[in-house]
């Protein structure tokens, strides 16, 4: 199953790191943070099972947090579920892609005039997103695929995209630990290659060699990168896979109690 969470068997010397770096972690003054496996893996599986790196990884993701502390969820999960719905652009998919990762999919829907904080709504539903596919083991260790499909945007987000705001985007893409990511960016017309000159001078250069942009006439090399089995049918996937909110949000809903939890870590 996409979402099971059973338990996973760690070898010997995974299970050291585990203890290690939960009583490095128990002994800092400054985290305030939980120490539950499912935490601490995955920044063991981000660092590639580095005890120090991972520590290190903690404290990097939280000392953003504490300079930007509305760039994460600040609300339950019940809080978002009338603009998941009422938007439809934030979708994932039943079936992994070919190289076994989770296939999440973030579409560029204007909800401006509906939602006047429409932007900070999608930064931390987003955060949700991120946050709820990292306590999934098989996402610790094979990373996720994200499709932004851009072929939405107007210029109400244009005017969003400030350079702060860019930097700030690639600032947590740095910290969040995953331990893959690849993001495919679908485009069309002026507006979309405008998007993505504004977004991508702002990546660092690790994270923009795993992004790949297509022409949204043109999706081939998207099928045969992603696998055409697992996508969406409106980017050539098989006609039974249509794009149902509902699958991400009550699997947001079933973790809700821990997502919740998460809001409360932090740096001092």
């Amino acid at each position: 199953m996409l979402f099971l969470r059973s338990t996973v068997e760690h070898t010997d010397e995974q299970l050291f790191k585990i203890k290690q770096l939960r009583q490095l972690v128990e002994k800092s003054d400054e985290l305030q943070v939980g120490t539950d496996d499912i935490f601490l893996t995955k920044f063991l599986y981000y660092t590639n099972w580095d005890t120090f790196k991972a520590y290190q990884a903690i404290h990097a993701y939280y000392d953003f947090k504490l300079r930007h502390p509305t760039w994460v969820a600040q609300h339950p999960v019940q809080y978002y579920a009338k603009i998941f719905f009422a938007t439809q652009c934030r979708f994932v998919m039943p079936h992994t892609d070919k190289n076994g990762r989770v296939l999440v999919i973030f579409k560029t829907v204007d909800a401006f005039q509906e939602f006047p904080d429409y932007l900070q709504h999608l930064v931390e539903m987003d955060d949700l997103i991120f946050e709820s596919m990292l306590m999934l083991p098989r996402v610790q260790r094979n990373g996720i695929t994200v499709i932004c499909d851009l072929q939405g945007t107007t210029r109400n987000f244009l005017r969003q995209f400030s350079p702060m705001f860019m930097k700030i985007v690639n600032e947590k893409n740095t910290v969040l630990p995953f331990s893959q990511r690849i993001v495919h960016i679908i485009q069309r017309g002026f507006l979309m290659h405008v998007t993505s000159s504004l977004f991508l001078p702002f990546m660092n250069k690790d994270f923009k060699d795993r992004i790949f942009t297509h022409d949204g006439r043109h999706l081939n090399k998207l099928r045969e990168m992603v696998g055409v089995e697992c996508l969406p049918a409106e980017y050539g996937g098989p006609a039974t896979n249509v794009l149902d909110t509902n699958l991400i949000f009550n699997h947001l809903s079933q973790s809700a109690d821990y997502l919740e939890q998460l809001q409360q870590y932090k740096k001092r």
